[in-house]
Formats: C-alpha cells, structure tokens, sequence
C-alpha cells in the first residue's frame, strides 16, 4: 500500500478524506479478486455514482462478498481500471483476474485504489483495508504487519492529529526509516473506524520490529508499539 496517502488522511489537508488504499502498479497490471465473491458492478461512474462525485473512479469493479463471523455483507472495490475483464453476475474465486491497472477516472498516475465497505456499497460504508487485507510479503520474503491505533483526548474522543513514525528494527537502536501520518480526518464525508478495532488510523503492510509514535500537542507525546509478522498491533493513546 502506498504511504503517501493512507485510508482517511487529506496529505495534509490537500485533499479530502481517502476512503481507500492506493497500489501503485504501470499501467495493463492485472487485478486480481481479493477474495471468493460475485461481481456486482463492472463498467464505469460516468451515469451510476459510487461517490458523491461523477467519473472519480472511471472504470471499476465491485465485489460482494460473505465470510464467517461478519455480519452483513463486505464489498470490494477496484477503480481507475484500463480493463474490466468481469461482468455483473459473475462468480469469481480469490486470485482470478478482474481487470487492469489503469488512470481513468480522477487518477494522477497509473494505479489501482481499493476499497472496503461493509454492509452497504456505499461511500459511508468504508472501512480501512489495512484491517482487512493479509499484509503483503516484504522485498526480503518477510511476513509484514499493521500497527493500528486510536489517539483520544482526555474524554476518550477522537481526536485528529499529524503524528511522526519512526521505524527502529530493536527498540533503543538506530532508526532506519520514518514518516509523517495522521488520524482520520474530521472533514466532509468522514470515513469510519472499524466496528471492533474503533481506530482512527491504520498503516498496513509494515515490516517488523519497533515504531515510535510522537505526537505535539502542546506537549510532545510519544509511544512505543512492537508490529509482529502478519498480525495486528494496536496501541491507544491519550492526549491530555
């Protein structure tokens, strides 16, 4: 998944809420389903919207999907396509080949965004796919992680807020690597924690090892959370 621009961040405030996850591939990448599913949208935004605006997704499909133990069903969604190779109605199994990478739509370079909703197919529906996806194998061979988290004030609420993420691979060793992140953001078509995790933020396909989180907020503020090989670490901090 690309940094740049994680589930519910604006870039700091250049852009609204993102509702889904970006893959950069080139362009003609084939899509594959994320999961056993049947298709139920495979065409384009430009007459159906599946936003509040028209042609931001261009070609896209969408999947419906049932799995044990989750109430309703979750739909799965791959946009700016160059190709739909599905129509609606079909079956599909995890792995097949949906479509391909493309940047129509409202896309800046060739790549591929998707999405989560759960319960409806509708853009009030989004959940974070980092809580959804296994996490990605990394360059080595490594099982990546996801470290998710909820910031809140002293009442327990919410609160959004850019945060520095420092990646250490032993805690108390030198820093190999960092970046800038931030909470979901409280703006127009707000985007939703999960109905179990109740985060505000979620950065998937992370290697292992030791991150520190620093947050100023008057005070700096700072936690220590340990990402383990394909599971998920989460940590809660409060602001006073």
């Amino acid at each position: 998944m690309d940094p740049s621009y994680a589930f519910g961040t604006t870039q700091l405030g250049e852009r609204v809420p993102h509702h889904g996850v970006e893959f950069q591939n080139p362009e003609g990448t084939p899509v594959l389903a994320a999961a056993d599913g049947e298709v139920v949208v495979a065409g384009d935004d430009r007459v159906a919207f599946y936003s509040p605006w028209q042609d931001i997704y261009g070609n896209l499909v969408v999947l419906a999907h049932h799995f044990p133990g989750v109430d309703g069903t979750v739909y799965t969604l791959y946009a700016h396509l160059s190709k739909v190779d599905v129509a609606a109605g079909e079956r599909v199994s995890a792995g097949d080949q949906i479509g391909r990478v493309g940047l129509s739509g409202a896309a800046t370079g060739s790549h591929l965004h998707f999405e989560v909703r759960l319960g409806r197919n509708s853009y009030a529906s989004n959940r974070n796919p980092a809580l959804w996806l296994e996490p990605a194998p990394g360059a080595d061979g490594e099982t990546l992680g996801t470290l998710a988290g909820r910031v809140v004030d002293a009442a327990g609420r919410p609160v959004h807020v850019e945060m520095r993420v420092q990646y250490f691979f032993e805690r108390g060793g030198p820093q190999v690597n960092g970046f800038q992140a931030e909470t979901y953001a409280p703006e127009s078509f707000p985007v939703k924690g999960d109905d179990a995790w109740q985060e505000n933020f979620a950065i998937g396909d992370l290697p292992p090892g030791w991150y520190r989180i620093t947050i100023a907020n008057g005070v700096v503020v700072e936690a220590w959370a340990e990402v383990v090989p394909g599971k998920v670490t989460m940590v809660v901090i409060e602001l006073e």
